[in-house]
């Protein structure tokens, strides 16, 4: 069972890392015809400003139990049935095209949002959707690999969302810091 469950994860990863990949040096290609103009220091701020948004929804969909802004929708669970209507490979890879699309499904943080936004402003490199799904995909996998592959689905006595949530504002407070201290030298 773990290694079915590994295959399932470690492609679902490869594909949520080459959409996200994909998603964000497209925008970025977008970015450089439309936003490329603009002073570095307005786009900068333009996405500290972004990432300060996306605490205060942040912090709100902690507070509430939900998720952050997005589109409420997500990859089919049918897909994943055991009849065995579909190979075994085409749900993982479909959910990992979808969720590395970034804007298509749930988002537990905006972050995600944030990175596309930086993304068409050309503050971001043309590969940060790469590492953005590297750090998706890796922690998934050893998941998979030290989990309990018999209690998935069981009760947690944590909140994974929660938790990625938090650590989604973590990433949101360092951003602004860092792009701030971008502008001025320090960093």
């Amino acid at each position: 069972m773990r290694r079915r469950n590994l295959r399932f994860v470690g492609l679902l990863a490869l594909a949520h890392i080459a959409a996200a990949g994909f998603m964000v040096a497209l925008l970025y290609q977008v970015g450089t015809v439309t936003f490329g103009h603009l002073p570095h220091g307005v786009r900068t701020a333009t996405c500290a400003a972004a990432a300060v948004a996306g605490i205060v929804l942040d912090a709100r969909a902690i507070r509430r139990g939900t998720f952050t802004v997005g589109l409420r929708r997500q990859t089919a669970k049918t897909l994943s049935d055991d009849a065995g209507a579909a190979p075994t490979w085409v749900t993982p890879l479909l959910w990992g095209l979808d969720t590395g699309l970034i804007w298509t499904t749930f988002r537990m943080s905006s972050a995600s949002w944030v990175l596309l936004i930086s993304a068409a402003l050309t503050v971001v490199p043309q590969w940060g959707g790469l590492v953005y799904g590297v750090f998706f995909g890796v922690p998934l996998i050893i998941a998979t690999m030290i989990g309990d592959p018999a209690g998935i689905g069981r009760p947690r006595t944590y909140s994974l969302t929660r938790l990625t949530q938090s650590a989604g504002i973590i990433v949101l407070t360092l951003l602004p810091l860092g792009l701030i201290g971008s502008l001025y030298g320090v960093a």
